[in-house]
């Protein structure tokens, strides 16, 4: 087992799951895809998607949970852990788990209004977080990315 900080851009490809530890403390558990295209040694451009599992855990979490769906853009950031495992079938797999300090949703929200002004931070900071809202630490452009 190895750790890294890390940071990455990718969709989820499946609703978020919210769990709670023994202790009651709230644990979203996230699959989020990373996607990459790159020309072959053949010159044909291949596709290479890489999965993680992106574990937050707060109070902060359950807001997001409220708010995530399947295929929103999200921002991860965190300590990568890697883990080697067997399969059922007998195979080596490598396990990639970000245990992470901040999410960031990077795409507006599909059920909002797209003729809507996109709302900045400020103007969020005190809203609730709804299906029509984005929540406080949703960036209102690229820009505002830490990176």
């Amino acid at each position: 087992m190895s750790f890294a900080k890390i940071s990455i851009i990718g969709n989820l490809g499946a609703d978020p799951e919210l769990k709670y530890t023994t202790d009651g403390k709230p644990r979203l558990e996230m699959r989020v895809a990373t996607n990459e295209r790159r020309k072959s040694a053949s010159g044909e451009w291949e596709d290479k998607t890489t999965w993680y599992r992106v574990i937050m855990f707060g109070e902060r979490s359950v807001k997001l949970a409220e708010w995530l769906r399947k295929g929103r853009k999200v921002y991860a950031e965190g300590r990568l852990q890697v883990d080697l495992y067997d399969s059922k079938d007998g195979e080596k797999r490598v396990a990639l788990d970000i245990l992470a300090s901040e999410v960031v949703v990077v795409d507006r929200n599909p059920d909002a209004d797209p003729n809507a002004p996109r709302p900045t931070r400020a103007a969020t900071s005190s809203a609730a977080v709804g299906s029509d809202q984005v929540p406080a630490s949703t960036p209102s452009d690229l820009d505002d990315l830490p990176f």
